[in-house]
């Protein structure tokens, strides 16, 4: 006998027109929309296809990263085995390297899938509240606010926020299936679910908050708790426990922030929902990231907890619309919460973090704007669209400014800085990008800027470091190095950077220890391979520096400077015919060096 199926309420139902003839003649009516929609999203960004890298996160993640440059099995066991920038995202490593083969490095590439992974997330965001209200105009209202609103511009234009974009769009089709599962009760919808979840977990660890959102699907459908509602969560809840142990074994660049108490934190997040709730009707004072608070707080941040509390209660007591408020805020509070686990070097209250989390919010305010459209009082109705017509033209045309200020890192940290000048992040940023450029006198005002502001900021002390290496101060080199090792002590770059440094102070062994070291930590680093060759060259030990200088050159085909360098130990060992075609080719790449080495040993051209 088969078993009666649970009652599904749906949520909170609109009065549907009657099926007529127009109906039938309309019915392609909202794909038109969102084929306006996703177009109008497509034009209000498009002014960022032509930004630069920016030198946060960027640089380590895709500029520097040469495991993306090649589809193997080695490089592809590498990014499910190793965190990139102390997260474990091994799904960004596969979207950054499908980039880099249809688009050999170019930047715009990048920079269009990010677009098109946010015009994907809009189609998503229709489909999946046009099912759960059942109406077009929710949805609708839900999509366009999702698709020009201007917070939602860091994570677009933001190269390495491509994590939030994969984790959204795996997350917002794996509630989609679920809620198909709960209209159909079949399986297969639901252990698709199960496995998007996963797509999203290994995209971003802020994703476990899925569980959790989907009880609320089950309070806006009106389910009732039962044995079976629980137990369907169960595998969601085991890739969660994973993801967070996960999370936290790999998060090492978390620096507390002020030695804020538990009570502090509290305010803190309350502090950050209110902002957060603030700028999703005003964002007008965007920044790249916000200054953390010093202690004690000012007297209005103990008001915050009261002010969300009292919220929360007003949702709960209005009957009328409690389910629409209590999904659409809870949605908001639910997904913003893991972003408040840690306290981060770009801040508490980053703006990348509501790229997901305003979707309840902008649900709540679609209702809002409905129900008046639908009202007897014709005032009203041309006020709310009045109102909304406005706010979408805003809204648009403040998107397309945000996107200018992301032209690159020089614009964008300028900007945050004109915004926020107590950001230590924001000068590190443009020191970075100033140093990339050659200007070291500006990097090192900015960085030296940055160590003023906070002097545990432990990249300001590795680009000084490079400053210094670059300069020729190798022993002041070294005293920065020394230091970010101590803070970050599985750093793979940082050793690499100090291996460099110790053979200019010609200390070989320490080198060759460091850039050991490196490799441990990320054997894909063809610097370290490279940097190792020379040290093994220093000690004498001219096979073990040919076998790293071949590992540099198997990551890096063109790399001038280790052909020329493997040519050297290969002479070592009296191997001049192999030591000639090195020194050929790293001359034919650009190395100054091997020409004269071909001259001094009469190779043959």
């Amino acid at each position: 006998m088969t078993p009666a199926r649970p009652a599904v309420r749906r949520g909170p139902r609109y009065a549907a027109a009657p099926a007529s003839a127009i109906g039938a003649r309309n019915s392609s009516l909202p794909w038109q929309i969102l084929f306006l929609i996703v177009a109008g999203t497509f034009a209000v960004h498009a002014n960022g296809l032509g930004n630069g890298f920016i030198y946060f996160d960027d640089p380590e993640g895709v500029v520097d990263n040469v495991s993306i440059r090649e589809f193997s099995a080695a490089n592809i066991g590498y990014w499910f085995t190793t965190p990139l920038q102390f997260m474990y995202t091994p799904l960004v490593y596969v979207s950054y390297a499908i980039d880099y083969m249809f688009g050999h490095g170019a930047i715009g590439m990048y920079h269009f899938t990010n677009l098109i992974l946010h015009l994907a997330n809009v189609v998503l965001v229709f489909l999946l509240f046009r099912r759960l209200t059942e109406r077009a105009f929710p949805a609708c209202f839900v999509a366009v606010a999702f698709a020009i609103h201007p917070v939602n511009v860091d994570t677009v234009a933001w190269i390495s926020a491509r994590s939030n974009l994969l984790a959204t769009l795996f997350s917002l089709a794996a509630i989609s299936l679920y809620v198909r599962y709960l209209e159909s009760w079949r399986w297969r919808p639901l252990v698709w679910s199960v496995v998007l979840f996963g797509l999203a977990a290994l995209s971003k660890s802020t994703a476990v908050a899925l569980p959790v959102v989907l009880f609320l699907v089950d309070f806006w459908l009106g389910r009732g708790p039962s044995r079976r509602l629980f137990l369907e969560k169960l595998p969601f809840f085991v890739i969660a426990a994973i993801t967070v142990l996960v999370g936290l074994d790999v998060r090492q660049d978390v620096v507390p922030q002020g030695g804020y108490t538990v009570v502090d934190r509290i305010l803190l997040t309350c502090s950050a929902l209110v902002d957060h709730l603030v700028q999703s009707v005003y964002p007008v004072h965007l920044s790249f990231a916000y200054e953390y608070p010093r202690t004690p707080f000012p007297w209005y941040f103990s008001v915050f907890p009261l002010v969300l509390a009292a919220g929360i209660a007003a949702a709960w007591l209005v009957r009328p619309a409690r389910r629409i408020l209590v999904f659409g805020l809870g949605f908001f509070v639910v997904t913003i919460a893991p972003t408040q686990a840690v306290l981060l070097i770009d801040g508490y209250h980053a703006n990348r973090y509501v790229y997901l989390p305003y979707l309840g919010l902008f649900l709540v305010f679609g209702y809002l704007v409905d129900a008046v459209l639908r009202g007897r009082y014709r005032v009203l109705r041309a006020g709310a669209i009045g109102v909304t017509a406005v706010f979408a033209i805003l809204f648009a045309t403040l998107t397309v400014i945000r996107n200018t200020a992301w032209k690159n890192t020089e614009t964008i940290m300028s900007d945050a800085i004109a915004k926020e000048p107590g950001i230590a992040l924001a000068y590190n940023s443009r020191g970075i990008a100033r140093f990339r450029g050659g200007d070291y006198t500006g990097a090192t005002s900015d960085l030296e800027r940055t160590v003023k502001l906070d002097p545990d900021f432990v990249l300001a002390h590795h680009y000084l470091g490079l400053i210094r290496y670059y300069n020729g101060d190798y022993t002041g080199a070294l005293q920065e190095l020394d230091y970010e090792v101590s803070r970050l002590p599985t750093f793979a770059v940082a050793y690499s950077e100090r291996g460099k440094t110790k053979i200019a102070l010609r200390d070989y062994s320490g080198a060759y220890a460091d850039l050991s070291t490196a490799l441990t930590y990320d054997p894909q680093q063809a610097e370290a391979y490279y940097s190792r060759g020379v040290a093994g060259i220093g000690l004498d030990k001219p096979q073990e520096a040919i076998s790293d200088l071949n590992a540099a050159i198997g990551l890096m085909p063109e790399y001038a400077d280790a052909y020329y360098q493997r040519g050297v130990a290969e002479s070592r060992l009296g191997d001049t015919g192999a030591a000639c075609a090195d020194w050929n080719t790293a001359a034919s790449l650009g190395n100054p060096d091997a020409t004269t080495s071909l001259t001094d040993n009469h190779c043959a051209g």
